[in-house]
């Protein structure tokens, strides 16, 4: 079997594509891929600060110092939360509103593009196998997650 018919070879290979353009055009307007993706993670009502990792599959210390960053130039600012003091949210300033929506309108004329040169048929199946391929990861996480308690003991 060579690499061209592994899944991940695929999914590896554009994820970087995708990843490389959106920084080239976030780069445009002075952000960051990852900066993009947090400001559309953000509630108006403000996200708690560790909800944000698992969004977005970075490690607790990236994170901190990505929204440091972020809060070092304005888009976001941190307030701790109303009934748990422990708790930190992240709110948009107006300038992150902004930049926010400079990311959605990026993100949706990508998605556009893609809708405009693809079949719907080929779309449907496209999401029905993302959706396959979903359930098998989880699947194959829980029983590692198994496989490592059993040599735990």
């Amino acid at each position: 079997m060579n690499k061209e018919q592994l899944f991940e070879f695929h999914v590896r290979n554009n994820w970087f594509k995708i990843s490389r353009y959106y920084n080239q055009v976030a780069a445009q307007h002075g952000m960051s891929f990852s900066w993009g993706f947090i400001l559309l993670n953000i509630e108006k009502e403000g996200t708690p600060s560790t909800s944000l990792g698992p969004k977005m599959g970075m490690e607790p210390t990236s994170l901190s110092r990505t929204l440091k960053n972020m809060e070092e130039n304005g888009l976001i600012y941190r307030k701790a939360d109303k009934f748990d003091k422990r708790k930190s949210l992240v709110f948009l300033t107006p300038d992150g509103i902004g930049k926010r929506k400079v990311a959605r309108d990026v993100v949706l004329n990508f998605n556009e593009k893609l809708y405009a040169t693809l079949p719907k048929t080929k779309v449907k199946a496209f999401f029905e196998v993302m959706e396959r391929l979903d359930i098998t990861l989880n699947e194959l996480l829980e029983e590692n997650k198994f496989e490592e308690k059993l040599m735990e003991k």
